[in-house]
């Protein structure tokens, strides 16, 4: 039976940092579990590596050696391709084939639950082909039209969703439409996806690692990161995605580069800039803890108490001798 580890938590508690260290006493690698890390070039603000400590990190294709540790699933897709949740499960499945085959220990480490659902087959992905056009239309409604309409299409998957987040309102109506055979954008039905189905691990353990602690110390955790990536060359990063053409891009409308671009142009101020990056990531981690309170899998270990990681490491070691 292959392990899987997945570590897990709200962005700031140091996943990354964790499962690096855990790589090198159980020689493992990393599948990196973040929607924003996938993209190129965005790599200061969306916590690539670690900061505060000595990091060696050198691009590969499809990953980084950090410190000789592999972390896969970076630099998968440009700013403004489309690179779905089933594009990111597909990849990872493939990949950690090819790591339980090499006698790797797997970890997949990130924020993104969605991702790592999809991954360990909790949630199965849509037959619902993505329409561009509609998805175009719908973007260009207000949050609450949005609201509204799934309201009216689908009241019980409007109580599940995340009524404050456009991108998954929007999916959420596409694939309603699309289920419903209502007609889309010039009459054009909602096409099926004749994709394969995912490629899953057979006989394979997941065991979930989830890192939190009490809600003020993830703000502080989080605030602290965002002081260091605006010196620590977000304004940069940002002007050079401005500079390849990527100023359009939906990846930079959220979280810390919706932020910087409005700083960039004399929209808001430094510290404006700063505190809403701030605000935003407060309200995101408050999105993913209560996304992961429908995993009752999950093994939550609190960061802000003494020897949390000792107590990490012996549960990775004592699954590896069963």
């Amino acid at each position: 039976m292959t392990k899987v580890f997945i570590i897990l938590g709200p962005t700031s508690t140091g996943k990354t940092s964790l499962a690096l260290d855990l790589c090198k006493e159980f020689n493992g690698e990393i599948i990196s579990a973040d929607s924003r890390q996938v993209c190129k070039f965005m790599n200061v603000g969306t916590g690539k590596l670690p900061f505060g400590s000595k990091i060696k990190a050198e691009k590969q294709d499809k990953c980084w050696d950090v410190n000789g540790i592999k972390v896969w699933a970076y630099d998968l897709a440009t700013p403004d391709e489309y690179f779905s949740g089933v594009d990111f499960a597909q990849f990872a499945l493939n990949k950690a084939r090819e790591l339980e085959k090499a006698g790797k220990t797997i970890f997949v480490v990130g924020g993104t639950g969605f991702y790592i659902d999809l991954f360990t087959g909790k949630v199965k992905p849509s037959t619902v082909l993505p329409d561009l056009e509609l998805r175009k239309s719908l973007k260009e409604m207000t949050l609450e039209d949005l609201q509204e309409k799934l309201f009216e299409l689908n009241p019980k998957v409007y109580e599940k969703i995340d009524q404050k987040n456009k991108v998954r309102l929007v999916r959420a109506i596409e694939k309603e439409l699309g289920i419903c055979g209502v007609p889309q954008i010039g009459g054009v039905p909602q096409k099926k996806s004749n994709k394969k189905s995912l490629p899953y691990l057979e006989n394979a353990k997941f065991i979930y690692v989830g890192l939190r602690a009490p809600r003020e110390i993830l703000y502080k955790k989080a605030d602290e990161w965002v002081e260091k990536v605006w010196e620590g060359g977000l304004v940069e990063e940002v002007q050079q995605l401005i500079k390849k053409g990527y100023e359009k891009s939906p990846k930079l409308q959220g979280l810390v580069y919706k932020s910087a671009l409005e700083f960039i142009y004399g929209e808001k101020t430094k510290e404006e800039a700063n505190q809403l990056t701030k605000y935003a990531l407060h309200a995101y981690i408050r999105r993913q803890l209560t996304y992961f309170k429908k995993n009752p899998e999950i093994s939550w270990i609190d960061i802000s108490k003494d020897g949390y990681r000792k107590i990490i490491y012996n549960m990775v070691k004592g699954e590896l001798k069963n």
